[in-house]
């Protein structure tokens, strides 16, 4: 789905103009994005968890030339969904 047609279904079923509901759209994904820089995580009721996780250094090696290089520290997205979802999909994996 993309962000156009994401827009188009809110509008279509909260009854609201495609400018309204891009508007809520860009604000809620500000205040989540807002929130996850500052290192907070975001629980949506019946959705899900967002939260950053944090990285440590490591060493990898190039499979090729067998040259080992250091990996930085880096903070990363990570999505937890939340036991609606899992149910829901569980219960497509089973029909298919």
């Amino acid at each position: 789905m993309t962000n156009q047609e994401l827009v188009a279904t809110l509008a279509k079923r909260l009854g609201w103009t495609q400018r309204q509901a891009t508007e809520v759209l860009e604000s809620a994904v500000s205040v989540i994005s807002s929130n996850l820089e500052e290192g907070n995580s975001i629980n949506i009721q019946g959705f899900g968890q967002f939260e950053t996780k944090k990285k440590g250094e490591r060493i990898s090696v190039n499979p090729v030339s067998k040259q080992r290089f250091l990996v930085p520290p880096k903070i990363t997205l990570a999505f937890r969904p939340g036991q609606n979802i899992k149910d829901n999909l569980k219960k497509l994996e089973v029909n298919e």
